[in-house]
């Protein structure tokens, strides 16, 4: 059964970090048995939970995304496929949990940022770049000088702008990717490329989710110019999620449920408007949406009741305790550890790596993805513990990473390319947010550092690395084949 194979899978991912808590509470960080208890329950629930979450995106959502790709690319009316894009964006970013929880944490931090403001924009510039995705697939631009072209921007904007809003945008390129916001556009980007049918249609599936991040960094940089806002003053909270530990479970569930209701129900009403606007699907078809968003939405309802309830308060407090000790520097290899395990319980990461392997026909093994993706992340946590431990500018590490990742789109395979992009999407999902932010706020307050200086900027490094680490195993994957094809001509010359 499909749902039994998730189940396994998810519980694969989750059961190590069980084992990495356990051992730390029984080495240098002992958070006590109990909050070991409390945390195997959380895992529990996040694993029925993103089981259920993926069997409901597989046979609602997806679906859904690809048939109204393919039926606004069917229109053959660029305006009409421009402004769907630009709505789609728009609703799903409005509603996306994670941008809700970001913008809370920016308006805790410095009160004088408006937190309404702050959501707007980013969901606008979302909106603006997944059409800018769409024109980009009709009018066969290529992807790269797409990436370069507004990065180049990205850049520009980056030294004009206060160093205040720098972690702010690109955390909230990382953020708007959430576990609502993924399945939905990349099917949607599968749906259009589909129909084009061009040469490039492969490549042209991936690709969609990389541009839109774009749209939060450059819209929130562009907000702190016309802003012109400043940190100085501004109250700095400490280690975040560690309040939830103290919250009933009756109330973890209903919050975890209206941030569910929150996100889906927008989802929802898109679904119902197409469905008598664009796709006019039969009642089979109509039942096994509605059947997916039910899962989607109890699997949701059970994942972030563990996230807040689990994963969040542990993470606060073993970050804590790790870096109130003397040995600040094994913050590094810890954390190491814990961003190539965390980031395989993701439920974008799934998705994505799913459609990787039904688009190339199996020729890229799921399996391989998924271990460059551990690696990439694992490197973004180190380096952003190496950002606690030392006290390092966030911008030392973005400059370098972009670049190094922009200039391998030269050399790695185009369809790779799109992948890595989307992918430094989907790695900044709801796990890394929660639980690897909050163990990062704890060790910066611990360690008597500034939180919002050293801490916020995780999101953005994990957003970051897997761009230039699938982009590697894209280089492995063309030697690879080049080998192959050399040895096939070998073998025929030889027969000749």
């Amino acid at each position: 059964m499909n749902l039994l194979r998730k189940f396994r899978e998810t519980a694969l991912s989750v059961i190590p970090i069980v084992v990495i808590v356990v051992i730390l509470n029984l080495t240098i960080a002992p958070v006590g048995w109990p909050a070991v208890g409390q945390f195997a329950l959380g895992a529990v629930s996040i694993i029925v939970g993103l089981s259920l979450f993926l069997l409901g995106t597989d046979i609602g959502i997806v679906p859904v995304g690809q048939r109204t790709g393919a039926a606004l690319m069917q229109k053959r009316n660029l305006p009409l496929l421009l402004a769907s894009g630009f709505i789609i964006g728009l609703i799903i970013t409005i509603a996306e949990p994670q941008v809700q929880v970001l913008a809370q944490q920016v308006s805790l931090l410095a009160p004088h940022v408006s937190r309404n403001s702050l959501v707007l924009a980013i969901s606008l510039g979302v909106g603006l770049f997944v059409s800018i995705a769409f024109a980009r697939i009709v009018l066969a631009v290529s992807y790269r000088w797409v990436l370069i072209g507004f990065y180049a921007i990205v850049a520009v904007l980056s030294i004009l702008v206060d160093t205040f809003f720098l972690g702010i945008a690109f955390d909230a390129g990382g953020a708007t990717t959430g576990p609502m916001t993924v399945p939905f556009i990349l099917a949607l980007g599968v749906g259009v490329a589909a129909v084009r049918k061009s040469g490039s249609s492969e490549q042209d599936s991936f690709g969609l989710v990389g541009i839109a991040s774009i749209g939060p960094i450059s819209a929130v940089l562009v907000m702190g110019l016309i802003g012109k806002a400043s940190v100085e003053g501004a109250p700095v909270g400490t280690a975040t999620g560690a309040a939830s530990s103290g919250l009933h479970l009756g109330n973890l569930i209903g919050s975890s449920a209206l941030e569910v209701l929150q996100a889906l129900g927008p989802l929802a009403l898109l679904f119902i408007l197409f469905q008598f606007t664009l796709l006019h699907q039969q009642r089979r078809q109509l039942i096994r949406m509605v059947e997916g968003l039910v899962y989607a939405a109890i699997g949701l309802v059970l994942f972030l009741t563990g996230i807040n309830g689990a994963f969040m308060p542990i993470g606060a407090t073993i970050g804590s305790l790790i870096g109130a000790s003397p040995y600040l520097w094994i913050l590094i290899p810890i954390g190491m550890f814990l961003g190539a395990v965390v980031v395989l319980a993701e439920p974008a990461v799934w998705v994505l790596t799913d459609q990787v392997r039904d688009v190339s026909g199996g020729s890229i093994r799921k399996s391989l993805v998924l271990v460059f993706f551990s690696i990439g992340v694992s490197l973004a946590v180190g380096l952003a513990m190496v950002r606690i431990v030392f006290r390092l500018p966030l911008s030392y590490f973005l400059i370098p990473g972009y670049a190094l990742a922009l200039l391998l789109t030269f050399r790695c395979p185009p369809l790779f390319t799109a992948i890595a992009f989307d992918s430094g999407g989907v790695a900044s999902g709801p796990m890394s947010s929660s639980f690897l932010l909050a163990f990062s706020l704890g060790a910066s307050a611990a360690a008597g550092g500034d939180p919002f200086a050293d801490a916020f900027g995780i999101v953005a490094l994990i957003a970051m690395t897997p761009l230039v680490t699938i982009q590697l195993l894209g280089l492995l994957y063309r030697t690879r084949n080049t080998k192959d094809h050399q040895s096939s001509l070998e073998r025929n010359a030889a027969y000749e």
